[in-house]
């Protein structure tokens, strides 16, 4: 599965301009702030490891895309994806988050990291309920210190370039974010339970002794069908078969009367 779910129109020059100047201020204040100040941007950011590397190298020796959906089925323990919607798109978010980084060529540190923020930002969706705009400040604190080689990494995901990072902000545009309402949607808007299957008895009409099967009683009416359809009982077939026999026996008498009076001479 590689379709992400459809949602809202979105602005990708603005949203552009918006991280970048939340970014840059976040910078700008760290090195204004001295490292022991209060609310210091030196306290770490918390960036859990989503998969270990084993996972991530059994999912980089697959080339199939079918096969990396399974694998991250069972990394994810979903049970039901095929009628779970909710385990279906997890699944989907991840692998297509995957696949796209190991097209970028990313190393193993570099998917480990990508995977980690896909987690992040899902997280920050499903249980922290953060809205859209608290969301990208989350992956703007993530990314902070990408390129800065002179001041202290402060990020956890330094080992990008700026280049790269530029990359998963427009990646990270057109999937989470461009659809965050739905995906806020799915996680907090009970839905139906469809039923997928039912029992029903069916009253299979018994095989038919005329070549064709009789009309339906009740879909004409009842002298029509006794008069032209109904099969005739046993005692007007004798009768039935008398009659045709008698017109038979008077058009043969009449065809025999004629012929001898043409032999006439």
């Amino acid at each position: 599965m590689t379709s992400h779910v459809g949602g809202t129109p979105w602005s990708p020059w603005q949203q552009d301009a918006n991280l970048g100047r939340k970014m840059a201020t976040q910078e700008n204040s760290e090195t204004e702030q001295p490292d022991d100040a209060p609310g210091s941007t030196s306290e770490d950011f918390s960036l859990q490891s989503f998969l270990s590397p084993s996972q991530i190298n059994a999912l980089l020796e697959v080339q199939d895309v079918d096969e990396t959906q399974r694998l991250m089925e069972g990394f994810l323990d979903a049970q039901d994806p095929e009628t779970n919607l909710k385990e279906a798109v997890l699944v989907d978010y991840y692998v297509s988050g995957f696949c796209w980084g190991k097209d970028k060529n990313f190393n193993l540190q570099q998917l480990g990291g990508l995977m980690g923020l896909l987690h992040l930002l899902m997280e920050n969706v499903q249980d922290k309920r953060m809205s859209l705009a608290e969301n990208i400040l989350e992956l703007a604190r993530a990314l902070r210190g990408i390129g800065h080689s002179l001041q202290k990494d402060k990020g956890k995901l330094t080992f990008f370039n700026v280049d790269q990072a530029k990359d998963i902000i427009n990646y990270f545009k057109i999937s989470l974010f461009q659809h965050y309402k739905l995906y806020e949607c799915m996680f907090t808007v009970p839905r139906d339970q469809m039923v997928v299957g039912s029992e029903q008895i069916v009253e299979v009409a018994k095989p038919a002794e005329t070549p064709f099967p009789v009309p339906l009683e009740e879909g004409i009416p009842h002298e029509v069908y006794e008069k032209f359809v109904a099969p005739p009982i046993a005692e007007d077939m004798a009768t039935v078969e008398a009659e045709i026999n008698e017109k038979l026996r008077v058009q043969e008498e009449a065809f025999t009367s004629k012929i001898e009076n043409l032999q006439k001479p």
